[in-house]
């Protein structure tokens, strides 16, 4: 898999918030005893893509859920500039991923009953932005990745790839800071999943902390930065 256009123009330097993580580890109680799904570690993402590579139950969900605040750690905590995440009430941390994070999940995760383009303008009715806004942003990110054609279409109407893109645009919708992605290309073909991949990177060099969970090693490569993650330990590399 060879490096897109947009990811060999390297990382830009952008005002997106330090993404920092402090003695984060996670330990679930199972019977008379503990699983460590995640021991403790500390690590500031760099702008720029970084791949969390590692096999299945190895812990990347649960470093993944933990940076977005779904689930509360251990020990440690999770801060966005200024802001700890680990402190903030439900509601809060809700209103804190809508303004700063966006998500792609493996299953691009659209509304069944809402077009392509209304999938993209759903965050921004929940930012409070004007019809006429929401409509122009979304037109916009429909045409960046390549289905300005689609935006009508039900997403039981378009293919895999083509979902995955809209679901791309809507991550993108509020310019978030933060993306967040976890195995995007996992249930597409290799020419489809390089499409993502070029999206992908390309949010990554304008500046944006784009962390890519994976266990495909050729993905991985074309990442700025790595983590490995095996038996709940997270290592650089």
């Amino acid at each position: 898999m060879t490096a897109t256009p947009m990811q060999e123009r390297g990382v830009q330097t952008a005002s997106t918030p330090p993404l920092h993580i402090e003695n984060l580890s996670r330990v679930y109680p199972s019977g008379e005893g503990q699983v460590q799904a995640l021991a403790s570690f500390t690590h500031t993402f760099p702008p720029g893509m970084t791949a969390v590579v590692g096999p299945s139950g190895s812990g990347k969900s649960t470093l993944l859920n933990l940076l977005a605040g779904f689930d509360t750690p251990s020990t440690g905590h999770v801060s966005v500039g200024e802001v700890n995440l680990t402190t903030l009430s439900e509601p809060a941390r809700a209103d804190f991923r809508l303004a700063h994070y966006g998500f792609v999940f493996q299953n691009h995760n659209l509304v069944s009953i809402l077009s392509a383009q209304e999938n993209v303008e759903f965050p921004l009715t929940l930012a409070g932005l004007s019809p006429k806004e929401r409509r122009a942003r979304a037109r916009d990110l429909l045409e960046l990745v390549g289905l300005a054609n689609r935006a009508g279409h039900l997403p039981n109407q378009l293919s895999g790839g083509e979902a995955q893109r809209v679901a791309i645009a809507r991550a993108l919708a509020r310019d978030p800071g933060i993306l967040l992605a976890d195995e995007p290309t996992g249930n597409l073909d290799s020419k489809t999943g390089e499409l993502v991949l070029g999206l992908l990177t390309g949010a990554a060099a304008e500046g944006r902390r784009v962390v890519l969970i994976t266990h495909d090693s050729e993905v991985a490569a074309l990442a700025h930065h790595r983590l490995s993650v095996r038996d709940g330990v997270v290592t650089p590399g």
